[in-house]
């Protein structure tokens, strides 16, 4: 817990919140205080959120009370169980507090009012941790993500129908249930595994924050008991050397959306099968001689020890830039006309968004008029890149690398899917006659 020193007591400061973007962007402080003036007949004192807006003050309660000692005790890196969830309960305050400010084009105390008092927040509920969570998401521009945890949640409201729901209340017999429930209503196990993912990491945040104990962690090993959401689905998403010649190798009208949008593709496919976000994010500084070094988008947040990606530049690709890449200004410049200036996560996520759009649809059409069995998507490119180096003996762990996996297992789902093909084919061989 951050805390800021005032005359006589620390004020308590979110340690998610930045408290500088908030009084920079919003023009508001907000902190958590034990209100000393007002004492309680035992002892005690309120703990309330103080907002500060131009200089103005307003308080709002968080139904906490302690008294100085225990108050202090809060700053310590050890404390009882009951202080713990006094702390979650604060915590849960002034994130609320902070998502409603966040949400407001202009900050004013009427409007937060209304708002912050439309229903007592629980700290326990499932919800409470859930809101806290999709704020922080909010607050450090992973839209993606938070709209993940935003499916999650109101998929689980739907399903259990009621305001609120406690920790304990999710067993591996409710998920179970869940779990049936999804898939009765048309979702499939893949499905599941993405709306459970969320609730698996809002239950450990409630055990790290002593919230729950985590022996009554419904997720776990389904040999003791517990609950284990399904693994996706591994449909076949590569294609045959072949077929990859057969899109290289077609002749689109030069200049035209068809060949700028394949030629994305191809770029993907042969950098190692960079995701297109991460192209579009791609700079003219990630240039070094022949190889581009980037770091994936989407472990930014996730996995701090997350390593950089070289990608080998081809003459193919360096052909690729040459006819759509942006004039090399300055280092910083995007290398690919999608994103331009210095955009923020919303106008990133729909212009990549759009541009995953537009290759989706050209490659379809190539994919008709080449006659392949299936509809190419920029899906494609990564599972295809990996799937090719799999099957020419290419060591798995320099595959895993290149894609920036630190683990196995999700090269081992490459591996499985190529190595079920060749069953499927020896199998067949013993029908031929």
């Amino acid at each position: 817990m951050n805390i800021k020193m005032s005359e006589k007591l620390p004020v308590i400061v979110h340690p998610e919140i930045n408290e500088e973007a908030l009084r920079s962007e919003k023009g508001v402080s907000l902190v958590a205080f034990l209100d000393t003036v007002r004492k309680r007949k035992d002892g005690t004192s309120s703990v309330k959120l103080k907002i500060i807006h131009q200089r103005y003050p307003a308080y709002f309660s968080t139904k906490i009370s302690l008294t100085e000692k225990d108050y202090l005790k809060l700053f310590e890196r050890r404390i009882s169980s009951d202080l713990k969830e006094k702390k979650v309960i604060i915590h849960t305050y002034l994130m609320r507090a902070y998502s409603i400010i966040n949400m407001m084009d202009e900050f004013s105390f009427s409007e937060f009012k209304e708002h912050f008092k439309k229903k007592r927040i629980d700290a326990k509920s499932v919800y409470t941790y859930f809101e806290r969570y999709i704020a922080q998401l909010k607050s450090e521009d992973r839209l993606g993500t938070a709209q993940n945890y935003e499916y999650s949640m109101k998929k689980l409201k739907e399903f259990h129908g009621k305001k609120s729901i406690a920790f304990e209340t999710i067993t591996p017999t409710f998920l179970r249930k869940y779990e049936n429930w999804m898939i009765a209503n048309g979702h499939s196990r893949t499905t599941v595994g993405i709306y459970c993912r969320p609730l698996k990491k809002i239950i450990n945040d409630a055990i790290e924050d002593g919230i729950l104990d985590s022996k009554k962690s419904p997720f776990g090993d389904v040999k003791r008991g517990r609950y284990k959401s399904p693994e996706p689905e591994n449909p076949k998403k590569a294609l045959t050397l072949e077929e990859i010649g057969k899109i290289i190798n077609y002749s689109p009208e030069p200049g035209s959306p068809e060949n700028y949008y394949r030629d994305m593709w191809v770029f993907s496919y042969l950098g190692n099968g960079i995701n297109m976000k991460d192209v579009c994010l791609l700079k003219f500084k990630d240039i070094y001689a022949d190889t581009i070094v980037y770091a994936r988008e989407k472990v930014k947040n996730t996995n701090r020890s997350a390593k950089t990606i070289s990608i080998a530049l081809i003459d193919k690709n360096k052909e690729i830039i040459e006819r759509w890449g942006n004039q090399a200004e300055k280092k910083d410049d995007f290398i690919f006309p999608v994103l331009e200036g210095n955009p923020n996560e919303e106008e990133i996520k729909k212009k990549v968004q759009q541009f995953v759009k537009q290759v989706n649809k050209y490659m379809k059409r190539i994919s008709e008029k080449l006659d392949l069995n299936v509809s190419v998507t920029t899906y494609y490119a990564r599972h295809s890149f990996v799937t090719v180096l799999v099957r020419s003996g290419v060591d798995i762990h320099t595959i895993a690398e290149s894609v920036g996996h630190s683990s196995m297992k999700v090269i081992d789902k490459y591996i499985a899917s190529i190595s079920n093909e060749e069953k499927v084919k020896n199998a067949n061989k013993l029908l031929k006659f």
